[in-house]
């Protein structure tokens, strides 16, 4: 069945560029889209989409309010939330209330559809720079390796793609998952990339050359 998705934004060339892409695709199917956040609100708690495509500056209701609300609700819809600002302490809000990506307008809608399709996977889709906003917060939680694998799953990588580019084994990489996921106190990878940056555990690791020679040592 394909992701269906809500758009909310009010500048109609990027809602209706990515609403363009998105419809292209048989692994999605846009069933709603508002340029405000009263209209944005109506159209979740009705249609209930597997993901919200939420812009944080709304009119009438911001993007940070209905994803507030949307948990409040306990509505099974995933929350990706696309903003023009880099600013830290939107940054932590979202990810107190617990959004599941926090992308920047600046990416190309083709990076934004893939954020959408991760999402709706449970895989995080933060944008390097927001991720890069937590670069100086010192990680003393996990161990070096963790926020390796940690910081390139808020990328959005699933465990293959992770053990490709760290040069380690995938069954290396869910034990480490496990592990992570048991001290931060949840059970998915979203949650677990929202919980490390709130509490100042992971850095930007992503980008580094995997070890060489590979090996399953962690």
């Amino acid at each position: 069945m394909p992701i269906r998705v809500v758009l909310a934004d009010d500048h109609p060339p990027l809602r209706l560029g990515l609403r363009a892409l998105l419809s292209a695709s048989p692994d999605f199917e846009v069933v709603g889209e508002a340029g405000d956040g009263e209209t944005a609100l109506a159209l979740l708690e009705r249609l209930q989409p597997d993901v919200a495509v939420l812009d944080i500056r709304l009119p009438q209701r911001d993007g940070l309010t209905i994803a507030r609300e949307i948990r409040r609700r306990g509505w099974p819809i995933r929350v990706l939330l696309l903003s023009a600002y880099e600013d830290e302490a939107l940054i932590q809000e979202a990810l107190a209330i617990g959004v599941d990506g926090y992308l920047l307008k600046q990416e190309d809608v083709e990076t934004i559809a893939a954020a959408v399709r991760s999402a709706a996977q449970g895989l995080a889709a933060f944008s390097r720079p927001v991720l890069a906003k937590m670069r100086t917060l010192r990680g003393e939680g996990l161990t070096e390796r963790e926020r390796e694998i940690l910081a390139l799953a808020a990328e959005g990588l699933t465990n293959r793609a992770i053990a490709q580019r760290l040069g380690i084994s995938p069954r290396t990489v869910e034990y480490h998952l496990s592990q992570i996921f048991g001290r931060l106190g949840v059970s998915d990878r979203a949650a677990a990339v929202r919980e490390a940056l709130r509490r100042g555990w992971l850095r930007e690791a992503a980008g580094e050359e995997p070890p060489s020679p590979p090996t399953d040592r962690a």
